[in-house]
């Protein structure tokens, strides 16, 4: 049977690692070289394999080094995470749900999100197991861990397993982006809108309330810095449509510099209705909505069978954070209602 792995020697490498030398993680470790080698050569008679080559020019890892690298950083991220978790326990009775969202979206919903649970009387944690434990039950609530990023980041953070949620969006009525691995739930849908500086004039509109994007083929476009965004795509695929590729010249994801950048006759866009501009130096002409809005989705990983066995077992710590993740879920319905 292997020795106990000591967590300092997997720290130790870690260190290594991303400094380059001994004397490097020492410095960022805050320890002697002596003891950086001590747990260094520790970690090495457990696992029974040289983990590092040492050269005058530094330290790096060996090709084995690398695995036990990217190993130990998943297991000194645990420990962090375990020792968040259970101080944010002991102060307030919470269970963390790791929550993401693209910015746009977690601006809007975030908040209100926060203030509902905050309302939301606590819940018993062990309910299914009440009856056969007469003692009382510890009340928890869910506290929310929030990530912005991305859209492409955030879904392979939820396939990882970093995330518990995500608010994402789409334009793809067929959402053939969303991998088999999670589930999507429709939260609202947005309208777009395009948006042009008045002075490129009044813009033409077709029978089904479409603006002529062809006036626009010589103006600037601004799209977000995700190459993936949703809207981007729609807007590509009507210029294209339209015989034009987009002359995109900036690439942004904040909505009001966007703006700005419109009234300054700098750029066009296609913005959602959330981060439309009252600005009277903006022509803001509506998208109609069957043929193209933002979608707002409320995504998760998809139930397996490893994750039925655990809830099957009744592991307390398993049904607390499932019973978090539901009150989230829940939460999420309430405040995202007024947009339907």
């Amino acid at each position: 049977m292997m020795e106990t792995l000591d967590t300092r020697g997997l720290s130790a490498l870690r260190a290594i690692a991303e400094a380059g030398s001994v004397a490097a993680a020492a410095t960022t470790l805050g320890w002697s070289q002596p003891t950086v080698n001590h747990h260094l050569r520790n970690l090495e008679r457990t696992l029974g394999s040289t983990l590092l080559e040492r050269s005058p020019r530094g330290s790096h890892p060996t090709v084995v080094g690398n695995l036990v690298v990217s190993r130990a950083i998943e297991i000194l991220g645990l420990c962090d995470r375990l020792g968040d978790e259970v101080a944010l326990w002991r102060e307030a009775q919470a269970v963390p749900v790791r929550i993401g969202a693209v910015p746009t979206v977690g601006a809007r919903v975030i908040p209100k999100l926060h203030n509902q649970l905050q309302r939301r009387p606590r819940w018993r944690a062990h309910d299914e197991m009440a009856a056969a434990n007469p003692a009382p039950a510890e009340t928890t609530t869910a506290a929310l861990d929030v990530t912005m990023d991305e859209h492409a980041k955030l879904v392979a953070r939820l396939e990882a397993g970093d995330l518990d949620l995500a608010l994402l969006v789409s334009t793809d009525i067929d959402r053939t982006w969303i991998p088999s691995t999670l589930t999507a739930r429709h939260l609202y849908s947005e309208q777009l809108f395009l948006c042009v500086p008045k002075s490129v004039g009044p813009i033409a509109l077709d029978t089904h309330g479409m603006p002529d994007l062809t006036s626009l083929v010589s103006q600037t476009w601004a799209f977000s810095i995700d190459p993936g965004d949703a809207i981007d795509e729609v807007v590509r695929s009507f210029c294209v449509a339209a015989g034009f590729e987009p002359r995109v010249g900036m690439r942004m994801d904040d909505y009001a510099a966007i703006i700005r950048m419109i009234a300054a006759g700098l750029a066009v866009a296609v913005i959602p209705d959330s981060s439309v501009p009252e600005d009277p130096t903006v022509e803001i002409i509506p998208m109609p909505m069957d043929a193209c809005r933002r979608d707002v989705l409320l995504v998760s990983r998809a139930r397996t069978a490893e994750s039925s066995r655990k809830v099957s077992r009744h592991d307390p710590i398993v049904a607390a954070h499932n019973a978090a993740i539901a009150e989230v879920v829940a939460d999420v319905g309430i405040v995202t209602a007024q947009w339907r």
